[in-house]
């Protein structure tokens, strides 16, 4: 257990300081911290203060809905992820302050980088198995609640998503192609690397 809480940790925290460098590549984030990004903007927030907000706004209805899915992890995720996020973007521009993603090579190389820890980091928090977070645990709640299951998962995954990465949009986030990349692909590709990363974490 002590293992496994702390590949939870150093998962979630990874999944923060990618999204502070992604914030600034501005080619978008995953869809959930798109909305995030633009509510916290526009309301004055920090990142990390607004998704701990929302989460606990979310942990309500997964508490009544989809218990099975709390557990470390769903705390680790409402609250590290968001603050490792503002601790990343203040030590950048405490050491440096002027640095700035310049040319479309060093945007690319960069983006592929991060992506990959961001995948990474994703595929060891979820294979710790210590609960899912409320944003993650919406679509499961959803499919779930379907009584044919005629809708499948992956489906409803990808419009949760999407619905989400739209309405921020709507609201002034940065909808870009790592936008696009994550919601069709961060599930699969994160699922592939949890098979090969599964045995360090037991």
């Amino acid at each position: 257990m002590v293992r496994r809480v702390v590949f939870c940790v150093i998962g979630v925290t990874l999944m923060g300081f990618c999204v502070s460098w992604l914030n600034l590549l501005a080619w978008g984030t995953d869809p959930c911290s798109v909305f995030n990004l633009a509510m916290a903007e526009n309301l004055g927030m920090s990142f990390g203060s607004w998704q701990a907000l929302i989460n606990c706004v979310l942990f309500v209805f997964i508490a009544r809905k989809g218990r099975e899915n709390i557990g470390i992890g769903t705390v680790c995720n409402m609250f590290i992820v968001g603050y490792a996020c503002d601790f990343m973007t203040w030590l950048r521009t405490l050491l440096i302050p002027d640095f700035t993603f310049t040319g479309l090579v060093q945007k690319i190389i960069a983006c592929v980088v991060i992506l990959f820890i961001f995948v990474f980091s994703v595929a060891v928090y979820t294979s710790v198995g210590l609960g899912a977070s409320p944003y993650d645990s919406i679509p499961e709640i959803v499919y779930n609640a379907q009584k044919t299951k005629k809708i499948p998962f992956r489906v409803i995954r990808i419009l949760w998503d999407g619905g989400i990465a739209i309405l921020g949009y709507l609201i002034g986030g940065t909808v870009g192609i790592v936008t696009v990349l994550m919601a069709l692909t961060i599930g699969p590709m994160a699922e592939a690397v949890r098979k090969r990363i599964g045995k360090f974490i037991e």
